[in-house]
């Protein structure tokens, strides 16, 4: 048994790393909001006000507000829809090709969403876009505009789908069968189950579903900065952003517009966890179950062609997109003839961005703030599972709301926050790519914890103290016992967390200096100088490294869906 001093150290020593990765920020923050200077930033004394909040009502304000609302609303909508029939199939009927379902219904979670708003503005935007030149050539009278707050929804409601899908699918395996077997002894159509027996049934997952993706559009930042920034559509992120770094810059006012999304947020995140409590509605008891898929008949293959044809949308034509902005000389293209002319494809743009020293410098980058943010965070996120579920130190269940809290805490909000808090701090991190991990490694606590802590509820903890009874000490017990059994999901955390960071935008933006650039910095920094050769390239590079990266860890990342 650790002793007393011991055991209140270990707490205060993980207690003070959380309140340094995610208090502080989110403190930082609701300073600047009511104060008139930027916390710790040497000016002027600062003095406390309401002014800030008060500036907030303004119709501009109201503007980015309802814009937030609409995208997310709707694009939760076609998020869920989607994700949801994708689950069905994937996990009550016979459909072909079922690992493919599956592998479909979770892409989309390990592409940019730098990238895929990039594509899109490039295949849909003006007379330009890659398809309304091809819309054009076949005499077809539509043209599409994804700079707007339609296109803003579209993206948002086809690279979410991963959300509902990865909560319902697990639902939707633990339906009994008997019930809609029930039903349809009963004459009830196919459409008559799944809305009154298969979809009640999930529905906690449902709405937890809903919610948290509605939570995730209304704090998301690239989307609506690279499709409704050139067109003047402002959401609450991207005001935020604005207020940050236009001239003159309004920080105070960019707090106080975090803080109401991050009050925002919280209230959704409550009643999210408020809603899953209840989400597993039983249906697999003692008397057994044993698993019958759902024969969908002549609908299978119409089924496959749904889930081809989302994946084309979703995953196609943006690679497509790139492939060719990549590959192609000049940006005038005539008809749809010229877009796919292979007399204009040249390797000069991709060999010029490969040979790039910048570009070169932000692939290390990103590949050692993904790496060391998946190593370090993975280990903090076992420990403090470890201690949150395997003892009885004093202030677990502080430490485990306190490792919560950046679900409630937008990245922007967290970026700013950390900015302000290491600029405070009187150590040499800020203008280093620590000070990126150091907001990774928070911004992804919730995950890693969670997606930890459900594996270690999985083994036993009388495995431990039978190595404790026969003179193992607690830590040997953990590295002989406990960490080669949950082996794997250790190491799907490991690589989710890798991916997520590496993909990471929003914080990386206001931490950043020259030579600490990653990635995805590059890619929007040059989509706003307009330079569309460079960004498809170097975004083809990326989307390729993401690519790499999850077909290494899907042997483990599998565990985790």
């Amino acid at each position: 048994m650790m002793l007393r001093p011991a055991r209140l150290a270990v707490m205060a020593l993980l207690l003070g790393v959380c309140a340094v990765l995610v208090l502080s920020p989110l403190l930082m923050t609701v300073m600047a909001s009511f104060s008139t200077t930027v916390p710790f930033s040497g000016g002027d004394a600062p003095r406390f006000t309401f002014g800030n909040y008060t500036a907030l009502f303004t119709p501009d304000l109201a503007a980015a507000t309802w814009n937030t609302l609409v995208v997310s609303v709707l694009g939760t909508i076609i998020a869920v829809t989607i994700g949801a029939i994708l689950a069905w199939l994937a996990a009550r009927t016979d459909i072909p090709c079922k690992p493919l379902v599956h592998l479909v219904g979770l892409m989309p979670l390990f592409v940019s969403l730098v990238v895929a708003s990039v594509t899109w503005s490039v295949l849909g935007s003006g007379r330009s876009g890659y398809l309304n030149i091809i819309l054009r050539s076949l005499d077809i009278p539509l043209q599409l505009e994804v700079r707007s707050l339609a296109g803003i929804t579209l993206v948002h409601g086809l690279y979410y789908v991963p959300y509902a899908y990865i909560m319902l699918f697990g639902a939707l395996s633990l339906v009994h069968p008997e019930l809609e077997q029930a039903a349809s002894v009963h004459g009830a159509r196919m459409s008559k189950v799944l809305l009154r027996i298969t979809f009640p049934l999930v529905r906690p997952a449902l709405l937890g579903a809903s919610l948290l993706t509605f939570v995730a559009m209304a704090e998301e930042f690239p989307v609506p900065a690279i499709l409704g920034g050139p067109v003047g559509i402002e959401t609450l992120s991207t005001r935020i952003f604005n207020l940050m770094t236009r001239v003159p810059g309004e920080p105070n006012q960019a707090a106080a517009v975090g803080i109401l999304l991050t009050a925002i947020v919280s209230v959704l995140v409550w009643l999210q966890r408020r809603l899953l409590k209840g989400r597993d509605f039983r249906t697999v008891t003692g008397k057994g179950m044993r698993p019958q898929l759902l024969p969908l008949g002549s609908f299978r293959w119409l089924a496959l062609g749904f889930v081809l044809l989302y994946a084309f949308i979703a995953l196609g034509l943006p690679i497509m997109a790139l492939v060719i902005g990549a590959l192609r000389q000049g940006m005038f293209i005539r008809d749809a003839a010229a877009l796919f002319d292979p007399a204009f494809f040249s390797l000069n743009a991709l060999r010029s961005v490969v040979t790039d020293p910048h570009v070169q410098q932000a692939v290390v980058n990103t590949l050692l703030t993904g790496t060391a943010a998946a190593v370090i965070g993975t280990t903090l996120y076992f420990i403090i599972a470890y201690v949150i579920a395997r003892t009885d130190l004093p202030g677990r269940q502080i430490l485990e709301y306190m490792a919560m809290v950046p679900l409630a805490l937008p990245a922007l909000v967290m970026g700013i926050g950390v900015l302000w808090t290491w600029l405070a701090i009187p150590l040499p991190i800020y203008g280093t790519l620590l000070v990126l991990i150091i907001a990774y490694t928070g911004r992804l606590m919730p995950q890693g914890v969670r997606a930890i802590s459900a594996s270690i509820a999985q083994i036993h903890d009388d495995l431990e103290h039978a190595a404790q009874v026969s003179g193992a000490t607690r830590p040997r017990a953990i590295r002989r016992i406990t960490l080669p059994l949950m082996r794997g999901a250790v190491v799907s955390s490991a690589f989710l967390t890798l991916i997520l960071a590496t993909r990471e935008l929003t914080s990386s933006l206001l931490l950043y200096t020259t030579n600490t650039r990653v990635l995805s910095v590059v890619i929007y920094e040059a989509y706003e100088q307009g330079l569309w050769s460079f960004v498809a390239s170097i975004s083809l590079i990326y989307t390729v490294l993401l690519l790499v990266l999850t077909l290494i860890g899907r042997r483990w990342m599998r565990t985790a869906f």
